[in-house]
């Protein structure tokens, strides 16, 4: 490898020209800055924070569409449960108790505006021989929906989900809501960070319907469900926020404080690098605002993340303002050789990084895109800020005294790269097996399959727990059949066969829809003429309430609902209930949609994993070839790729299969982000690198390289390291999960930046050297 010093790029003399500028207008510089960060902070004024599957799938996908239609136009697709559980001595049978639930169905139906189906134990009771009335005596109301049970497969399995435990001392009765879309009137609370949700909208509706209702003491009362879950997340995630962003600030700023103290005569000065990321992050908000980028529990670690990223930068110029000022040379000429020199540097890894995080830009899940894209912006705007509102702030406060002659870290780490050097072979076989163990395991890493664990671990999430294990069928598929004759009794005799067909799966518990409403009620017969089929849908129409029958019929006569009712499943299992379902609707001569949250959720897993090979071949080809364009060296490129990010990756994989860390929608970017960091430490070491092999030869200036820029890149990626590391506290385990792989991936950078580099550099150029000698 050619490392031999090359003619200076006209971006480093824009550069130094840049802090030139800025070293001789400090207050100029500032007071543009603290401009700019105020129309910023109009942009970052904008941002709310949001919850929900679908903001984890594109708003123009298939997937999403088919979501919207449940929603908007058949008021279905969530599901929030009322479980009543009695107490020994309550009598869940008795005549007062069936008309308390029969008043509670009616009122939910009334005050939640988007319900779409309420149903309740009452109904199949209602439904027995009393002729739609509830029964006078318990032993009536128990023979009463005895009768329904038996009268057809399909209410026996709708009652498993209404009645779990039917004859038991200690009975639990279920109430469903299913509804679509809810309107939300515009009621920002705490600056409009939190917008009131849908879920707490339909919560809340629910909750007021039970109090008005006087339930018994007797009855212990449960309003579970995801919408419940996701609502008491939501509420969790603006202090998650403040908790993990403090927790990092405080971290980054211990850790800057007692690695660069030893440089730096005023210990107030560390606090200058801080304030131009600080600066940074107040830019990032303003992009995310005028983009209409909001929070999200993936966007929630943005704030930390940043932070880390951003503070490489500072630490990086004032290192090198501060090693100039030490030689003697004015504030101007140290700001101007510090911004052309470290700025070059600072550059090209910023580019590199953007380029990493960019693949993030072809992630089929939004917020992991909108991740990559404001990851983008803070690095761009502390990069900028670096070189000018940082040069102004270190001039502004420098008093001369800026530097202390320790050298007490840089001396130590020059005798360890020495040390390494002397045992290159051993040291790169070992690095080599590493990073080879950890390529065989990534394909054994797990991911997390259902989208619930991404979040806390609190009451809500046991409750859905609780009620998966008790219920036969927790979870609710839809088919939308759509064709102008659907409601004819063609349509419907195939349409049966469908659902016939459909239930023979294992974890199909049963299906619903008018076709089994019309075979429940008629011993399995189904009209053979218009006639006779229009005559069942007003007969349905009088007994269902609200007449979910022909209300489809008047609003779009030209699709058919089909609920289908699930068992508790997961992973793998999902996809395969999903394909079975859309290979029988396949039978169907009309147009189908499969829709539903399960689908919905499993949609977004595989989207996770589905981008994680392509996003990082795409990002690390990219930097391959910027930094050859950059280095113009192809060698050079190949080494800083291979020896840094990509044993990174590889050896972070080992550590995720090992420790159980699965991927996630923030955990496959990590991959993007070591590319980014990675580098960036890698191009430092070797543009100082070369900047030494002019007075020294190779050994020496590999190490004086290192210990040069030892400190700063301890600094940035202890600063890095930690900042991310406190995601590792977070509740939200896809947070804490992205927090353990990145101090993996951190530790793993840095150690491939003062060991394998050094070592791949070194080697190479003796390569290279026998070669010209045969």
């Amino acid at each position: 490898m050619s490392m031999s010093s090359k003619p200076e790029l006209k971006i480093d003399q824009r550069l130094g020209k840049v802090g030139e500028y800025s070293a001789s207008n400090p207050l100029k510089v500032i007071a543009a800055t603290v401009l700019i960060l105020a129309v910023a902070g109009l942009g970052a004024s904008q941002i709310q924070m949001n919850m929900g599957m679908e903001l984890y799938i594109d708003d123009n996908s298939q997937v999403n569409q088919d979501w919207q239609e449940l929603q908007k136009d058949f008021n279905k697709g969530n599901v929030v449960f009322v479980v009543l559980e009695s107490e020994e001595d309550y009598n869940i049978y008795s005549p007062e108790n069936m008309k308390i639930l029969e008043s509670v169905y009616q009122d939910l139906y009334e005050e939640v505006e988007s319900a779409g189906l309420v149903t309740s134990m009452a109904h199949p009771v209602k439904a027995g021989p009393g002729g739609g009335e509830i029964p006078e005596t318990s032993e009536d109301v128990k023979h009463s929906l005895t009768a329904t049970q038996q009268a057809h497969y399909m209410n026996e399995n709708v009652i498993k989900n209404l009645h779990p435990d039917m004859y038991e001392e200690n009975s639990t009765a279920v109430i469903m809501v299913q509804y679509g879309d809810v309107e939300v009137a515009e009621d920002d609370r705490l600056l409009g960070l939190l917008p009131v949700s849908e879920e707490e909208v339909v919560e809340r509706q629910v909750r007021d319907v039970l109090e008005r209702n006087d339930l018994p003491e007797e009855l212990d009362v449960t309003v579970t469900g995801d919408p419940v879950f996701e609502d008491a997340a939501f509420g969790m995630m603006l202090p998650e926020m403040i908790k993990l962003f403090s927790a990092a600030f405080l971290v980054i700023l211990t850790t800057v404080f007692f690695v660069m103290r030893g440089r730096l005569g005023r210990t107030r000065n560390v606090l200058l690098p801080l304030t131009s990321s600080l600066a940074a992050l107040v830019l990032m908000m303003g992009f995310m605002g005028f983009l209409g980028f909001n929070f999200n529990a993936i966007m929630l670690g943005v704030l930390p993340i940043a932070l880390g990223l951003s503070i490489d930068y500072g630490l990086q110029i004032q290192t090198r303002y501060t090693e100039e000022r030490g030689k003697g040379r004015d504030q101007v000429e140290a700001g101007s050789i510090a911004a052309k020199n470290t700025g070059k540097a600072l550059a090209i890894a910023m580019t590199t990084t953007a380029i990493g995080l960019g693949a993030l830009l072809i992630s089929d899940v939004p917020p992991t895109r909108q991740f990559g894209a404001t990851s983008i912006s803070a690095i761009a705007g502390a990069m900028v800020l670096s070189v000018t509102f940082l040069v102004a702030l270190l001039v502004l406060f420098d008093r001369g005294n800026n530097s202390k002659k320790g050298q007490g870290l840089e001396n130590q780490v020059k005798i360890f790269t020495g040390k390494i050097l002397e045992h290159k072979e051993k040291v790169l076989g070992i690095g080599l097996i590493a990073v080879l163990l950890g390529g065989l395991a990534a394909p054994y890493v797990d991911t997390t399959d259902d989208m619930l664990d991404y979040w806390p671990q609190i009451q809500e999430r046991h409750d859905i727990t609780d009620l998966e294990e008790s219920v036969a069928s927790p979870n609710i598929m839809y088919v939308i059949v759509e064709d102008e004759d659907v409601y004819s009794p063609e349509s419907f005799r195939e349409i049966g066969r469908f659902q016939n067909m459909t239930e023979e799966h294992e974890n199909i518990v049963t299906t619903v829809s008018a076709v089994k409403a019309t075979e429940a009620t008629n011993n399995d017969w189904l009209p053979e003429t218009q006639e006779e089929l229009d005559e069942q849908m007003e007969i349905r129409a009088g007994v269902d309430r609200p007449p979910t029958v022909s209300q489809p019929v008047e609003n779009h006569p030209d699709r058919l609902l089909i609920q289908v009712f699930v068992e508790d499943i997961s992973g793998e299992t999902e996809r395969e209930v999903i394909d079975y379902i859309e290979s029988e609707a396949q039978s169907l001569e009309q147009d189908t949609r499969v829709t539903g949250k399960l689908v919905v959720n499993r949609n977004v897993i595989e989207n996770v994993t589905s981008g994680l090979g392509p996003m990082t071949g795409l990002s690390f080809g990219l930097g391959l070839l910027f930094l050859t364009v950059a280095l113009r060296s192809v060698k050079e490129s190949a080494v800083l790729i291979g020896s840094v990010a990509v044993s990174a990756v590889l050896m972070l994989t080992g550590a995720m299969y090992l420790f159980g860390i699965p991927w996630n929608p923030l955990t496959v970017t990590v991959a993007a982000i070591v590319l980014g960091i990675g580098i960036d430490y890698g191009v430092h070491v070797n543009e100082r690198y070369k900047e030494e092999l002019g007075q020294k030869d190779s050994l020496e200036a590999m190490k004086t390289a290192v210990a040069q820029k030892s400190r700063p890149i301890l600094g940035s990626g202890l600063t890095t390291l930690l900042g991310f590391g406190v995601l590792v506290v977070s509740d939200f385990p896809v947070l804490a999960n992205f927090g353990y792989a990145v101090v993996f991936a951190m530790t793993f950078a840095l150690v491939a930046t003062f060991v394998l580099l050094p070592v791949a550099v070194l080697t190479v150029e003796r390569l290279e050297g026998r070669l010209k000698t045969l």
